[in-house]
């Protein structure tokens, strides 16, 4: 029961991060990610889809929802940094960093999915 609120949390947590992200930035970065309404929501929850769905692969492996917390921090831990970082007013091809963004972090998952599956098994 508690892994499947686990990967509940990822979820959720992975659709409002990138909102999160933005938020140390003030109104006017969280504006650039809401100004397209629904669609633009979609399209968020879409890109950081490949990072929190990849989660979703290792908690499959793990059998304790302990063993989440290293690839959660570093995949989300990544995707917050970068969303967070770039001005998407700043060039008008900053916005193609919103779609490659989640590639980059498919990185940090993967290795922090490694990480959390030797400790599941280590310490069972």
């Amino acid at each position: 029961m508690a892994m499947n609120r686990a990967r509940i949390a990822i979820v959720l947590f992975g659709l409002v991060l990138p909102y999160l992200s933005r938020l140390p930035g003030g109104r006017e970065w969280l504006g650039q990610v809401t100004y397209g309404g629904w669609g633009a929501f979609l399209f968020m929850a879409g890109c950081s889809a490949v990072v929190w769905g990849g989660l979703l692969l290792w908690s499959l492996a793990y059998r304790r929802a302990a063993s989440l917390w290293v690839p959660v921090l570093v995949g989300f831990g990544y995707l917050a940094w970068a969303y967070g970082s770039i001005n998407l007013r700043s060039d008008a091809q900053a916005g193609l960093g919103l779609l490659m963004i989640p590639i980059y972090s498919v990185v940090p998952v993967v290795g922090g999915g490694l990480i959390g599956l030797f400790l599941d098994r280590r310490f069972r």
